[in-house]
């Protein structure tokens, strides 16, 4: 069965804020590991060519406006495209605060047009709501380009802002570009009930199931939000596969969380209540068929 892991990342040390550095120091300590302040391209073809992922999305975040950073907007979008430049099976995101106005508009522009990028990442934590009327003309603009946008959704780190994480905040803007491809990370954790309702509502709204190596030790955890999921009409067509690689490596590796979804079965304790049965075709769609119609454009 084919992978396409439509969530994860690159940096290093030297592209980063310090604030980031401290973040993910604090993070590791937590877990008492040791913090990854390195996460390179050549990391991510390793871990998916051990892993049998054979595509992966990079997605960058744009921390401009929120903290001082290494790298101009620019200067960081032609960072993660020239890395990807000669890895055909890894593509890349560009990322962009809204709140940018006029000087985004014209990178979301060069991003897709010139240097190759696939899609628009946002990140609210970052201070800012998806629904304010103000960004349209970001949606407008990924209408017309066709490309999809993979909004961070909940739980988010230290020094970020959880309140503008919440998927209500989406609503309106699926609702009023019902064109927009629009995709929820993490479905959403720890709202998601309201994800899959804002999903459910908005046929143009997927869901990436990023992060929920979190709950790896307690899958029953997993099970019901796919049982929910498939009970919303959200799994299996608009449910696709993410690792948010490597933030949860030494939670559950990219091997393992690709083994647990491709191998998922309901327990007898969900089929017995009457939940239906994943079917390994609804697998799959999950694993790379909706990644390869969403994000790539293909008629699979």
């Amino acid at each position: 069965m084919r992978v396409i892991d439509v969530h994860t990342h690159t940096w290093t040390r030297d592209i980063i804020s310090k604030k980031d550095i401290e973040t993910r120091r604090i993070a590791a300590e937590r877990l008492g590991v040791n913090p990854v302040l390195d996460s390179t391209i050549e990391s991510l073809l390793d871990a998916m060519n051990k892993s049998g992922v054979d595509r992966a999305v990079v997605l960058p975040i744009d921390s401009g406006l929120h903290q001082k950073m290494p790298l101009s907007l620019t200067e960081k979008t032609d960072y993660h495209a020239n890395e990807v430049a000669d890895s055909p099976n890894v593509v890349t995101f560009v990322g962009i605060d809204p709140r940018r106005g006029k000087t985004g508009l014209k990178e979301l522009e060069r991003a897709v047009k010139e240097k190759g990028c696939r899609g628009w990442k946002m990140y609210p934590p970052n201070g800012f709501y998806p629904d304010d009327k103000e960004f349209d003309p970001f949606y407008e603009l990924c209408v017309d380009l066709g490309i999809p946008i993979l909004i961070h959704q909940g739980f988010a780190p230290r020094f970020k802002h959880v309140k503008y994480a919440r998927p209500v905040y989406v609503d309106r803007v699926a609702a009023d570009f019902p064109d927009l491809k629009i995709i929820l990370a993490h479905v959403g954790f720890p709202w998601k009930d309201e994800t899959l309702m804002i999903a459910s509502k908005n046929p143009n709204v997927s869901v990436d199931v990023s992060g929920w190596q979190y709950a790896s030790t307690v899958p029953m955890k997993i099970y019901q939000m796919v049982a929910d999921a498939k009970i919303m009409r959200v799994f299996p067509n608009r449910m696709l596969f993410g690792s948010d690689y490597p933030l949860f490596e030494d939670t559950m590796p990219l091997k393992k969380w690709v083994e647990f979804f491709k191998g998922l079965q309901m327990p007898p304790e969900f089929t017995d209540q009457g939940y239906k049965q994943v079917r390994e075709d609804e697998i799959e769609k999950v694993m790379w068929k909706n990644a390869a119609r969403i994000v790539f454009g293909e008629k699979v």
